[in-house]
Parts: C-alpha cells; structure tokens; sequence
C-alpha cells in the first residue's frame, strides 16, 4: 500500500535535485514533505493501539529492520574510514578518522544502498554539529542538534535559513514566540563565528535588556500552540487552557486541531487573567517568563561546550559585556 508512495517520493526527491527554477523547488519540496508526513503518521498509527489499521508487531518489525539497516550501515562506513558521531532511525553522521584514509562518502553510500535495498542519500556535509545533551542527562538527545552546512552562507542578520541546519531546539518548535526564535538565531550565528559561550551569552544579555526595558513588541512575544480538546477537557491549568478559557470567555472558543495564540502577561496569576489574546489591546507582558525561555533557548546552544543554566546565570550577573570583536580578533 505505501510502496507508490515511497517510489512517488524517490522520483519527486531527484527532480528537486535537477531542478534550476526556484517556484518549482517549492512545489517539488512541498509535495515532497506532504507524502513524508502521510508516511510517519502510518509508521505511527502500526503502533498505536486503537488504530483501525496496523498492528504491533507489524510496528516491532519495521523497528528491527531499521536497526539492523543503521548497523550495516555503521560498519560499512567504519570499514571505510569514517567515524560514526550519531545515529537515529533515518539518519547518521559521521567523521573522518584521523589516522585513515577515507573512500568517499557517495560511493558508500550507493553499496550499502544496494545491500540493504534501501536508498542511502548522502544529503550535505557540515563544517561543525553540536548535539545537545538531554535536559536531565550528560548523553546527547536523539532529536536535538544543529550544525553549519559546509559551502553555504550564513546571513549576517535576520533568519539563518539553510546554512545552518536545526533539528528540536526552540527555534524550530512552533509554538515558541518569534522574538526568542530570534534571540536563539542570532545565538547561533554568533556560536558560528566564535564557538564562545561566552559570546553568545552577550547576545542573550543585550536581548534580554531589550525586553526588561519593555521594548520588544508584543507581536514578536505570541505563543501559538495547536489544541487537542475543548477547553474543558483539560485537568491542567496551563498558559494553553488559560488561553482556551479565555478566547472562550470572549465568544471565540477554539476547536481540538486549531491554533490558540497568546502572549504572557502574568505567569504567577490566576485564570484567564495569567495571558491576552491577539485581538486585545496588550500593552505589557511577563518579563521573567519570557526572560527564561530566552535563557532556555541560550542553553541549548551552549550546553554543548558544557555550559549549563547556572553558567549562563553567573555570567550575565557579571556586569562587564564583552564585545564580539574581541572573540573574532584583529583583521
């Protein structure tokens, strides 16, 4: 039943790769992500146990052979002269060995391609990737990561676009405001240019003075987050009921599968009263919220070189700002 749609997909795959003209990349690219998402939710729903399709073991199987793909894989590129940095279920990434001569990545990549019967696409290489550590763990997370693509230029301000490839942290979560989006894209282009946490906890320190002096718009702090009940089936008295609650007390209650979006204007208060919904006149919003998702998103760019929340705290109490010429030096 998916085989077409797996063929479908492969063909689509290789005419963005040929093609010149930009609009249709886009279409390519979206029927590409359409047919991709129709193919994780039937992986997902084989597991599910309410699904009117599927079955269990039938999800147990496509798991098994997936990791014994990924390990075929890892030792064929070992064999090769690469090491393996990281491993997920549809991807791997590797390094040269210093000591060893490397075969070249396309060329393992089509004879493990042929072996397993499965395309292995080489997709990019990066000049650096920093997996993040798990939140309560020393161990990286599987779906966090971001690295800067090799031959491709980082813009020097506004959004990063595809030099630099992110995977889970804030700034490719839907639900997070624009304006940490930004602190945490501006986090990463400055990662880029001097690998110094201390760099980028400059960058955090000149947003966040922004925002305490009440200067970032309230169109850059929406949080938007996709519901999947009525606002009265929920136990939890979170920022999203509240917002659900609200836009009900106004007479526009949401449906499971809408987006509610709310700005923050007191966390520690109660009901409805703790957000404002986009078609209210909110002429302020909670400083310490928004403060500590910005630090999150800070967090997630230098815990990979070892810094944590407390790290990040103790510098921004320290009231010298570094400038970013000092980390890049002299020309």
């Amino acid at each position: 039943m998916l085989g077409p749609l797996i063929d479908a997909r492969s063909r689509i795959k290789d005419q963005i790769a040929e093609t010149t003209d930009d609009p249709e990349r886009d279409r390519l690219e979206s029927a590409s992500s359409a047919i991709k998402w129709i193919l994780v939710s039937c992986f997902g729903y084989q597991g599910f146990s309410n699904a009117k399709f599927g079955r269990i073991e039938c999800h147990e199987a496509i798991n098994a052979f997936a990791r014994e793909i990924l390990l075929d894989a890892k030792t064929a590129l070992e064999d090769a002269g690469w090491r393996v940095l990281h491993g997920i279920v549809d991807s791997i990434w590797v390094t040269p060995v210093s000591d060893r001569d490397q075969r070249p990545l396309a060329t393992v990549a089509a004879e493990i391609s042929d072996e397993v019967g499965i395309t292995l696409e080489h997709e990019s290489e990066f000049d650096w990737v920093a997996f993040c550590p798990m939140r309560n763990g020393e161990s990286g997370a599987l779906t966090r990561y971001f690295g800067k693509r090799r031959h491709k230029d980082r813009p020097s301000t506004g959004e990063v676009g595809d030099a630099i490839k992110m995977r889970g942290i804030e700034a490719r979560q839907r639900s997070t405001p624009p304006w940490v989006t930004t602190v945490q894209e501006d986090a990463l282009r400055v990662f880029d240019a001097t690998r110094s946490p201390e760099a980028v906890c400059d960058v955090l320190r000149r947003h966040l003075t922004t925002l305490r002096h009440g200067d970032v718009a309230t169109d850059d702090l929406f949080v938007a987050n996709r519901v999947s009940k009525h606002a009265e089936a929920y136990t939890q008295e979170t920022l999203t009921v509240a917002a659900l609650r609200r836009a009900q007390h106004h007479c526009t209650s949401l449906a499971p599968g809408q987006t509610v979006r709310y700005v923050v204007v007191n966390d520690d208060g109660r009901g409805i009263d703790r957000v404002r919904l986009p078609f209210e006149d909110t002429q302020s919003y909670d400083v310490g919220w928004y403060e500590a998702a910005a630090l999150r998103a800070g967090e997630s760019i230098v815990s990979c070189v070892g810094w944590e929340k407390e790290n990040i705290t103790n510098y921004l109490a320290d009231s010298t700002d570094t400038t970013l010429d000092s980390y890049l030096g002299d020309d």
